[in-house]
């Protein structure tokens, strides 16, 4: 004979209290979990539909970042000689020279940040950087100083407007427009014109030159001959090989969060033993009268420990709503080799399984223990208690 499912939620309503700090226990494991992993799972997106297959970029030889790097003036010179690099109309090597600093600013609306400056020439660039687009304001003049573009997500993370002033390596700089790269993590950058970085930076030295090539066949070829090049001393790196090498910051992140959320667990299951046995402590004889009128143990044993169950999942829903608000908000997060980069929390089907099922076993290992106890007590003994 089983027990209706009615006992459980009728169980769980005679102590409110202690039943919302369970749910509340549930929830906030589930939702560091959850919105970890939806962190990750946001950064790895934007990693890795980043870069084209037929671009290329040199540092210095031992350089392994951009803001890192110094190139010789003798490899400025040699590396746009290669056959491979794709020509303009006018016959010129379709490449651009480009210097990065990584710096704080201040005084827009979200606060203290630190990104990646980058200073270019306009024109060259926005041939190399092809996926790039103005989509508000207008570029910089290269003699007016101290004025910028913005990628569009540093742009939206920081709630900032054409025209807002802020200040970078005690400079006060203002922002001209608003640029995207088809979501690449350039769009986590500031860009401006290369004579900027040199008064702004003290900046004299090139970090990297960019190249598009004539053919993505072509790029590990170039990149081993530049590399194997004892003359031009510089490390070449294809675009999605760069950007893809940041996915290994993430696998750090996953175990942290991991670890994060299964030392958080241990306290919601504790807090639901804590609810259940002080739930039983009371209801002994009750079931004990259970299993005298003729209900099972076992019908007894999970009814009683459905309600833990109900419990947990409760709290995952309650972690899904939280998740499901925070859909699509900005985050920003440093990655190894490219600095910090903006990102959106991104929910998937299976994170919400994952986030179920964690719950759910929390809420078993929770509930069974004092579960079991209880009903293993002879019912004479329960009945008298």
């Amino acid at each position: 004979m089983k027990i209706p499912f009615s006992y459980s939620i009728k169980s769980l309503f005679q102590r409110k209290v202690s039943t919302l700090m369970t749910v509340g226990s549930f929830a906030l494991v589930v939702v560091v979990l959850m919105v970890s992993l939806a962190m990750l799972h946001g950064i790895q997106e934007t990693l890795i539909s980043a870069g084209s297959p037929d671009r290329v970029f040199v540092l210095s030889k031992n350089a392994t970042t951009e803001n890192k790097s110094q190139l010789p003036t003798m490899a400025k010179q040699a590396v746009v000689l290669h056959p491979e690099i794709k020509l303009d109309s006018d016959g010129r090597p379709v490449t651009s020279e480009e210097v990065v600093k990584t710096t704080y600013i201040e005084g827009l609306h979200g606060g203290r940040v630190q990104v990646n400056f980058r200073g270019v020439d306009f024109k060259k660039a926005q041939e190399v950087h092809y996926q790039f687009e103005l989509v508000n304001g207008r570029l910089p003049d290269p003699i007016l100083g101290n004025e910028v573009l913005v990628g569009k997500s540093i742009f939206e993370s920081t709630q900032a407007a054409i025209g807002d002033h802020f200040i970078a390596n005690q400079q006060e700089w203002k922002i001209l427009g608003v640029f995207e790269d088809d979501g690449s993590p350039f769009e986590s950058e500031i860009w401006t014109y290369r004579s900027n970085m040199i008064f702004g930076f003290d900046a004299q030295e090139i970090s990297s030159i960019w190249m598009v090539l004539k053919d993505p066949n072509f790029v590990s070829t170039l990149i081993e001959r530049l590399n194997n090049d004892r003359q031009t001393f510089v490390h070449a790196v294809a675009e999605t090989e760069y950007f893809a090498e940041g996915m290994n910051s993430v696998d750090g992140y996953v175990a942290l969060a991991w670890f994060i959320a299964v030392v958080l667990s241990i306290g919601a299951i504790f807090s639901a033993m804590n609810t259940m046995y002080a739930s039983l402590a009371d209801r002994t004889g009750e079931l004990g009268a259970l299993r005298a009128i003729g209900f099972q143990a076992g019908s007894v044993r999970w009814a009683t420990l459905l309600e833990t169950l109900i419990m947990a999942f409760l709290g995952f829903v309650v972690a899904t709503v939280i998740i499901f608000f925070l859909q699509g908000f900005p985050f920003i997060a440093p990655i190894v080799g490219l600095g910090y980069i903006s990102f959106k929390l991104s929910l998937t089907p299976m994170l919400v399984i994952i986030g179920f099922l964690f719950s759910i076993i929390m809420g078993g290992i929770g509930g069974w223990i004092p579960v079991n106890n209880a009903t293993r007590i002879p019912i004479i003994e329960a009945l008298n208690k």
